[in-house]
């Protein structure tokens, strides 16, 4: 719970120190950069940082990461000069909509986290690689890594993705294998809520255009918003789903011979799925 609540903490604060440069350069969406915050100033972050450290400016600590946030930070508060009175008007007048975005990522932070730690396991596809790239960059003093399997060299391989992890876990303390796991949970947050964003933009530019509907309320826009978050992680692969309900053996009955049959799983047609789960059956 403690290392969800720095993790939380630290991405909040990244993305909402780079609300003024959002705020000047998407002037074109109805959130003005709000749900791109925390990809955008994780983003800067770790390039300003990479870069620094690539160029050994920077040491891969503690210190260099929070120069590299600083950073990016004067950097934002140079592109919001001048409008700063502008910006707190905009957020008093949407603060529903500042409201609706933190509420709508943290949910997704937590739900995925949850999610994380009932199989925190890591054992699939290249996940081994991706925890060795980020413990790996945790324990290098410069850039580029070193590479775990070859004592001596850097690691040749695009790790831009892994320096963006390894930076929240040294600058929370967090562990490596703990850090991956959040890492999920912070991937799947921002994507939900970014889809969040652009759903709602382009709903409110389309009921602008329309006659009679121009001033549709914003809360309702937002529910129907709600959908860009829920097609692009839950609809777009509803075999986790479909393999949950499989597990508890939901639509199986039982031949007398005592074998098992299905006429939906058999329909369906997925491969693994269309045999019986395992037994005995749990809820």
């Amino acid at each position: 719970m403690l290392d969800f609540i720095l993790w939380y903490a630290l991405i909040s604060i990244t993305g909402w120190l780079v609300f003024p440069l959002a705020y000047r350069l998407l002037p074109f969406l109805q959130d003005r950069g709000l749900a791109l915050l925390r990809p955008l100033g994780l983003l800067l972050w770790g390039f300003v940082f990479w870069l620094l450290a690539s160029l050994q400016v920077l040491q891969n600590d503690a210190g260099g990461l929070l120069v590299g946030l600083i950073s990016v930070a004067v950097l934002s508060a140079l592109a919001g000069r001048g409008c700063w009175q502008e910006i707190r008007d905009w957020l008093k007048t949407h603060a529903r909509t500042v409201i609706t975005v933190e509420g709508l990522f943290f949910v997704l932070f937590a739900a995925w986290t949850i999610v994380r730690a009932a199989n925190p396991d890591v054992q699939y596809t290249e996940s081994s690689m991706e925890l060795a790239f980020i413990n790996s960059i945790l324990r290098s003093e410069t850039f580029p890594p070193r590479d775990p399997w070859l004592s001596g060299y850097a690691i040749s391989y695009y790790y831009f993705g892994y320096v963006m992890v390894a930076m929240l876990a040294g600058l929370t303390g967090v562990s490596g294998a703990i850090s991956f796991n959040l890492a999920h949970a912070l991937w799947f947050a921002m994507s939900g809520t970014a889809a969040f964003g652009l759903v709602y933009t382009l709903l409110v530019r389309w009921f602008r255009s329309r006659p009679g509907h121009e001033h549709s309320a914003p809360g309702a826009l937002q529910a129907w918003a709600l959908l860009g978050p829920l097609f692009l992680l839950i609809v777009s692969n509803l075999e986790g789903f479909l393999a949950m309900l499989h597990a508890r053996g939901l639509f199986w009955s039982q031949a007398a011979d005592g074998s098992w049959t299905s006429s939906f799983w058999t329909w369906l047609g997925i491969q693994d799925l269309n045999q019986p789960p395992r037994q005995p059956f749990t809820w």
